[in-house]
């Protein structure tokens, strides 16, 4: 049977992955070891995790334990204050957060913003700049939640100080709950001096650790049932809001305060800190990216946490809290929080230096020397500014945090204000006679047009913007919009003679620069009846909410009925799939393609609007770059890193042929329907067997699939001579 021996009450409160250097306790000072190793498997498990995601798929709970820890220690430490002296003091309280996390988190975003115009490729420099700004404020993981359902941002890799979203949660943490609990300890401590004057026989204490625990309680299952229903409904952002996490730190708090100076020893005691133990290496190693989180599944790691906190054993050998008590343990725990805050730049910067960075006995020696680096700054920088007697006074503490958050502020804009401004693309512009595709189209007057001779216009952290700023905001629905939003471009309705509907995904959009110009020069409307990752289909899923599908059978339907739309335009991904045969039944043409159920989907709507006397155009789809060299890296990325030589990015065309490409085939299908126009774009990108990422002076594309709006606009003469037939007719 497990027996109950008592310890003092912690003291210390603690960041997402670094504590106070030691943590001891309120009565007899004795070193509390067990949370430090805790702590240094928390790191471990996150740094295991980011150098070897496919290894270790679930590593990133790693931060849910230090989540649990912080809850636990801070909570403590504010539930002995108030119980002493019937207040809280937030200003003393932030004055110590303040000396003991922002010191060593400022050197390290100071120092990345740095390395980054310096190591990073120049597209990289505007959102790695952002995030710093972000982290330096703390609200990073708000501005990642942001993101990640931002359909423009869905390709953009992870920046040097991606892994701040977690500290900036836990800084949100620590300055909301402890006002929280003064203005509640308040509230009720104004009260009961008004009972007590009023009735002599009243409690004569209020009872904070009630109190505190009724409103952690009801805060912490809130959280957790918003933290459930948010995942469920939008995991992406839900695994980087604060309020989804909150749960977490009250899982801390509730056992610091039911617990109180105690915890379990003993045989079964044990056995429920091994019990832990394994809960948090399970979520580990079973959990993925697929996984959805926080939510339910964050329960696992968290109660893991949580009873090996409170059980645990100190038998050599066989007590779970004598291998985290051990010195390894605990010096890793000690540097837990450097070793955080150092590796992920380490993880991401160090390709750019090298490609042997992915190998792994390279990575092991990273490790390595991120441990060694972590030692040193906690000793050497984070300790002695934690110390010092000219910081103790808060008001100094408060001005010095103010002044370091605005230096990294500043440093980070600055840097790349300047070398932006050293960094020259080129003097050559749009209106060039051998700008983009005109250099490909006129190769006698315009030389070679493949070497990049001419410069780039613009530059290629230009281009890569151009997927979150779109020349045509609010032009594309958005994946799970209802109904179908429109957009009109091209020739004022007033003036107008017809009009041209633009129908399919993404890749429709981007040929809107061209179709506009087309449209305004023909005197015609332009509809946008695009929409993100939606093919231009007539099929909806039957198991499940398919806004994409539902609004295709109401655009064929409303298209068909205007007599208005003359013609329409439909583009499309070559990658394609999910869904089934047509909801509609029409006869399509005999043909030797082998249709398939998708197939035939995607060609139901262009017999539908034959029939209906539609002129139809069809976008044959564009070449997908870089598929066999490195999915991660934008064709622009690779522009900027081999600026002495373009042509490295550039693709075999067979290589670009990743999908069923069933609007090319359409070709073949309806090569006998007089209102059918085919406008192949390949060899708009490609020349034999090569498509090039550098056109005239024009980087290609601005993702790896998106052609850049400054190309489109070089090869807007060449579409408009290839669709006049349609719009003519």
């Amino acid at each position: 049977m497990s027996t109950r021996t008592e310890t003092p009450q912690v003291m210390t409160g603690s960041a997402p992955s670094g504590p106070e250097t030691g943590v001891r306790t309120s009565r007899s000072g004795r070193f509390q070891p067990e949370i430090q190793g805790l702590r240094a498997l928390a790191v471990l498990l996150v740094v295991v995790y980011h150098f070897w995601p496919d290894s270790l798929t679930g590593g990133y709970v790693g931060v849910d334990v230090f989540f649990v820890i912080s809850g636990y220690l801070i909570t403590a430490h504010l539930f002995k204050e108030a119980n002493r002296t019937g207040k809280i003091r937030l200003g003393q309280f932030w004055a110590r957060r303040i000396r003991r996390l922002l010191p060593l988190s400022l050197l390290v975003l100071g120092l990345t913003a740095v390395a980054s115009v310096i190591v990073l490729p120049s597209t990289e420099w505007q959102g790695t700049r952002r995030q710093i700004m972000a982290s330096a404020l703390y609200v990073q993981n708000w501005i990642l939640a942001e993101d990640a359902v931002d359909y423009s941002k869905a390709d953009e890799q992870a920046t040097a100080v991606q892994h701040f979203w977690s500290l900036s949660v836990e800084e949100q943490f620590y300055v909301l709950w402890p006002v929280l609990l003064a203005i509640v300890l308040a509230a009720v401590m104004f009260a009961h001096r008004r009972r007590l004057a009023r009735d002599a026989n009243a409690q004569p204490r209020v009872q904070v650790r009630t109190l505190f625990l009724w409103v952690i309680g009801v805060l912490g299952m809130t959280s957790l049932a918003f933290s459930i229903y948010y995942t469920a409904d939008s995991a992406a952002q839900a695994y980087f809001i604060t309020p989804t996490r909150i749960w977490e730190f009250a899982l801390g708090a509730v056992l610091a305060l039911v617990f109180g100076a105690s915890q379990f020893t003993g045989r079964w005691a044990n056995l429920l800190g091994w019990s832990g133990f394994a809960m948090i290496l399970s979520a580990a190693y079973f959990y993925s990216s697929l996984t959805p989180f926080p939510g339910w599944a964050a329960l696992l790691p968290t109660v893991g946490a949580t009873l090996l906190m409170a059980c645990g054993g100190k038998g050599p050998g066989t007590g779970i809290h004598w291998w985290l008590s051990l010195r390894p343990a605990t010096a890793i725990g000690d540097w837990s929080y450097a070793i955080y805050l150092w590796h992920w730049p380490v993880v991401i910067l160090s390709p750019y230096i090298s490609e042997a960075a992915r190998d792994w006995y390279v990575k092991a020696a990273l490790i390595l020397g991120v441990v060694v680096l972590s030692a040193l700054t906690t000793k050497f920088f984070e300790t002695p500014l934690r110390r010092a007697a000219f910081l103790k006074p808060t008001w100094r503490t408060m001005v010095a945090g103010a002044t370091g958050m605005a230096l990294v502020v500043g440093v980070a804009y600055y840097s790349v204000e300047h070398v932006e401004q050293e960094f020259v693309a080129s003097d050559m512009t749009e209106d060039h006679p051998c700008y983009g595709y005109r250099a490909l189209a006129n190769p006698d007057q315009c030389g070679d047009p493949f070497e990049g001779t001419q410069g780039l216009a613009p530059a290629a952290a230009d281009v890569a913007m151009q997927s979150q700023e779109s020349p045509y905001p609010g032009c594309q629905a958005e994946a799970e919009d209802d109904g179908v939003p429109e957009c009109w471009l091209g020739a004022e309705e007033s003036e107008s003679d017809g009009t041209i509907a633009v129908f399919g995904d993404s890749h429709a959009t981007m040929w809107l620069p061209a179709l506009d110009e087309i449209a305004q020069d023909n005197d015609k409307r332009l509809l946008v009846l695009t929409r993100s990752s939606c093919t231009p289909r007539a099929s909806t899923y039957d198991e499940s909410d398919d806004p994409c599908g539902e609004a295709n059978l109401e655009i064929l339907e409303r298209v068909s009925d205007d007599e208005e739309v003359e013609t329409v335009v439909i583009a499309a991904s070559q990658i394609t799939g999910g869904f089934d045969g047509p909801d509609i039944d029409v006869d399509l043409p005999a043909t030797e393609v082998e249709l398939t159920d998708e197939g035939r989907s995607m060609m139901t709507p262009i017999e539908v609007w034959l029939e209906a006397g539609k002129e139809v155009v069809v976008f044959g789809e564009t070449p997908r770059m870089n598929q066999e060299r490195n999915e991660e890296e934008t064709l622009p990325e690779c522009v900027a890193l081999n600026e002495d030589e373009f042509s490295a990015c550039n693709d075999d065309l067979e290589d670009t042929r990743v999908g069923p490409r069933w609007l090319t085939q359409s070709e073949k299908v309806f090569n006998d329907s007089e209102d059918y126009h085919f406008i192949p774009t390949e060899d708009l990108l490609c020349e034999g067997e090569t498509c090039y990422a550098v056109l005239g002076g024009a980087i290609t594309y601005r993702d790896n699939s998106h052609v850049s709006d400054n190309f489109v606009r070089s090869v807007t003469p060449e579409l408009s001579d290839r669709m006049d037939e349609a719009i003519l007719n």
